[in-house]
Formats: C-alpha cells, sequence, structure tokens
C-alpha cells in the first residue's frame, strides 16, 4: 500500500470516528440536552438524528407523564390525630435545560419534587378532620377538592424546577400501628357497652314478661278456682235439693242409707268400736235382728 493510499486510509477513518463521536440519535420519547463541559449548549427535541461537536456530550430526559410513588407520609390532621398517607404524583418534564440546572438528573428533580408534594400533602390534609378526610365531607367530593388543591399548590412551587405536577392521588390513609390498636380497642370497648346494654334491656324486658306471664296465670287459676267453686256450689244445691225429695218421698230409706255409709265409713276390717249395742248408732241391726 502506497503511503498516499494510508493517509487517505488515516483521514477516512478520522472522519468515521468523528462523524460516531459527533452523530447520535433521539428517541420519540425522549429530549435530548446537549452540554459542553458541564454546560447545556443546546436542546434536542425531534426524533432521529442529531450531530454535534465530538467533545460534547449528551443527556437524556423523558417526556412522557412520569409516575412518583412516595413513600407513606406521617400527617397531623386537624383534630391532632396522626395518619399515614401513600400518594402517587404524575409529573412531566417541561424544560430539560432548567432541571439540569436545578438537580442535574431526573432523579434528582424526582426527588425535589416528592418533597414539595409531601410537604403540600401534610399543609392541605393539616386544614380536615380525620373523619372528613376518610369520610369525603358532607358532600363526598371533599377527597376531590382536597387531591385538586394538593395538586396546584404543588405544580405552582415546582415551576422553578422545569417540571409540571400534573395529577397527585392517594392510595390510603391508615392510622400509625399503634393508634390502630388504640382505636381496634375503643372500638371492642364500645361493642362490648353496647352488647352489655342490649343484654340488660334484654333481661329487664324478660322479667317483665315473666312477671306479666305469672299475673296472667294466677288470674286465670282464680278465675278457674270462681268457676269451679260455683258450678260445686251448684251442684251441691241441687244434690241437696235430691236428697230432700228423696227424703221426703221415704224418710225411712234415707236414713238407712245414710246409716250405710256411716258403717261404710267407720267400720273397717279389724276396727274396733267402743260403744254401746244399744245406742241409735247401730238401730238398723237392732232392727234386722
Amino acid at each position: 500500500m502506497s503511503p498516499k493510499q494510508t493517509i487517505l486510509g488515516v483521514i477516512l477513518a478520522a472522519v468515521v470516528i468523528l462523524i460516531g463521536m459527533s452523530a447520535f440519535s433521539v428517541d420519540e420519547r425522549k429530549q435530548a440536552l446537549v452540554l459542553q463541559f458541564g454546560q447545556a449548549k443546546g436542546l434536542e427535541e425531534g426524533a432521529g438524528l442529531h450531530f454535534k461537536m465530538p467533545w460534547q456530550t449528551v443527556q437524556f430526559f423523558d417526556k412522557r407523564l412520569l409516575v412518583s410513588d412516595a413513600l407513606p407520609n406521617e400527617v397531623i390532621t386537624k383534630d391532632k390525630k396522626t395518619i399515614e398517607v401513600d400518594n402517587y404524583t404524575k409529573w412531566k418534564i417541561v424544560d430539560p435545560l432548567l432541571v439540569f440546572q436545578v438537580a442535574r438528573t431526573e432523579a434528582g428533580v424526582a426527588a425535589r419534587m416528592q418533597d414539595v408534594v409531601r410537604g403540600k400533602v401534610r399543609e392541605v390534609l393539616g386544614q380536615h378532620t380525620l373523619h372528613e378526610i376518610v369520610s369525603g365531607g358532607k358532600d363526598e367530593n371533599l377527597r376531590r377538592e382536597l387531591m385538586i388543591s394538593i395538586r396546584d399548590r404543588a405544580d405552582k412551587d415546582v415551576r422553578n424546577l422545569g417540571i409540571r405536577v400534573i395529577d397527585v392521588r392517594i392510595k390510603r390513609a391508615d392510622l400509625p400501628q399503634g393508634n390502630s390498636e388504640k382505636v381496634f380497642d375503643r372500638m371492642k370497648a364500645e361493642r362490648q357497652r353496647i352488647a352489655k346494654e342490649y343484654r340488660s334491656e334484654g333481661s329487664e324486658a324478660a322479667k317483665g314478661i315473666r312477671a306479666q306471664a305469672e299475673k296472667e296465670q294466677k288470674v286465670l287459676l282464680a278465675e278457674a278456682y270462681k268457676k269451679s267453686e260455683i258450678i260445686r256450689g251448684h251442684a251441691d244445691a241441687e244434690a241437696t235439693k235430691v236428697y230432700a225429695k228423696a227424703y221426703q218421698k221415704d224418710p225411712e230409706f234415707y236414713a238407712f242409707t245414710r246409716s250405710l255409709e256411716a258403717y261404710r265409713k267407720s267400720i273397717g276390717e279389724g276396727s274396733r268400736l267402743v260403744i254401746s249395742p244399744s245406742s241409735e248408732f247401730f238401730n238398723f241391726f237392732e232392727q234386722s235382728r
């Protein structure tokens, strides 16, 4: 190979290397910031092939909608209750140059944005009671209004970071573990108190029902006894009339049957009577003899 061809080859190789060091491509989901010795020199937002100086570098930033899930945040409510709020934030990079100047990287600006959002969550929720935060208020739209307020306040404070806060959402709001146990204990004690009241009311009602039943029982028995005595009295009177008529028809037969009944009741097997045989009690024995 001649010296001329060698030089030409070296020049071509150098050109290829320079082109390789100068060319870069930008994905349609990204935006590129061209840096020269740590200083921003240009922004490339269009997708495709772009060129820079060989000594320059490129840093890419996402231009899609990003989501940051923050760690649970402790919030003290208006009624002095401590709750743990777990939220996530949707945000977007609108000025990569400003992001690079204040935070250098996408992760750095995300951390600063999350700090701002956490502060706004504490600020906004701290103006309301636990019941309002959990239930959503009287019109059930309070939760939505709180989210809008947090988003607007956070977005206003992160404008100087080169980003926009699109949305803030609360995934859950729980009491801390210690507070939860105390709340559960109070709920349990309250349910036990209510159960005790129900049992007491039931016992009192049962006593009233038993007393009423016993009263009705006594009244029914008294009425039944009264009716039975009246019936028995009428029967005795009727029997007396029958006996009187029979006595009038044949007094001697009546006296005889009554004497037989007296013998049957007073003289049993093995009985001994200490009485004179000539007494009136044995009158019919004497007559039969």
